[in-house]
């Protein structure tokens, strides 16, 4: 017997009366996943973002970022579900998302205001919204709560102690929500279960007129979204040493202007 086998099984015996197969793999059941209502995306995400976790969406401005959290939202409100939106820019148009069908009586939308603006004041909104967001999710009782950072300058976001995002993680998991992160960059680092990288968006131009020569009118946008799932499905871990793989992969949706139909 090979001496790593054999000693492997003199732990397993001596520890069989306290601590059964001590050094057994133990699965967990797969975690409840919240689509996103993008076909695209949730084929990428093997069906959702999980429950009880963090996840991240990046992106510059005008790459789907905001547009994929909003989608998610409005299929969490229709579900009957309470959601939190902590706007660290004031950033969120409550009428725009009434209109894509964000259910806004069961949306508490959380406003804190001057993240874009240099200085003291840019920390404090930010500080004044990772409090907000502690709280919202030490309470419980939220199914999605968004910390929308994606008008926090990088250096800015980099500044959040990890500490912090482990602490909402942990209350992410205690309260079986899904704590939706959006931001220019990553940062959460390995507290996050997923993080969505969005490209900035390609837009689709169509003739007004059917002649190639002629005006055209913007018809929609063509995004692009690749996933890192850090934190893989028990099975996906159960190799040796435990090391957690990256998984990557990619899609493309696509979102047609309201004025084309």
């Amino acid at each position: 017997m090979h001496p790593a086998a054999a000693l492997r099984q003199q732990i397993e015996s001596s520890l069989a009366n306290r601590i059964p197969a001590a050094l057994s793999v133990r699965f967990h059941d797969s975690p409840e996943l919240m689509p996103t209502g993008i076909s695209a995306v949730d084929a990428l995400l093997q069906g959702g973002l999980p429950l009880g976790c963090l996840a991240e969406i990046t992106g510059p401005a005008c790459s789907g970022r905001s547009t994929l959290a909003s989608c998610l939202l409005v299929g969490a409100t229709r579900q009957g579900a309470s959601c939190a939106y902590v706007d660290v820019a004031d950033s969120f148009d409550p009428l725009s998302a009434a209109a894509i069908g964000i259910d806004l009586q069961r949306l508490l939308w959380i406003r804190v205001g001057h993240a874009g603006k240099p200085g003291k004041k840019a920390w404090t909104s930010l500080d004044q919204a990772l409090r907000a967001t502690d709280l919202l999710l030490n309470a419980g009782g939220f199914r999605v709560v968004v910390l929308d950072m994606g008008d926090v300058r990088a250096e800015q976001a980099r500044r959040v102690p990890l500490a912090s995002w482990y602490r909402y993680r942990l209350q992410a998991e205690n309260s079986q929500a899904l704590f939706l992160l959006l931001g220019q960059t990553a940062c959460a680092s390995s507290c996050a279960s997923v993080v969505l990288h969005c490209r900035e968006a390609d837009g689709r131009w169509e003739s007004a007129t059917g002649n190639k020569n002629g005006p055209h009118l913007l018809a929609g946008f063509q995004y692009q979204v690749s996933a890192d799932r850090k934190r893989a499905s028990a099975r996906e871990l159960a190799h040796p040493f435990g090391k957690k793989p990256v998984l990557s992969a990619g899609t493309v949706w696509k979102r047609t202007a309201l004025w084309a139909g």
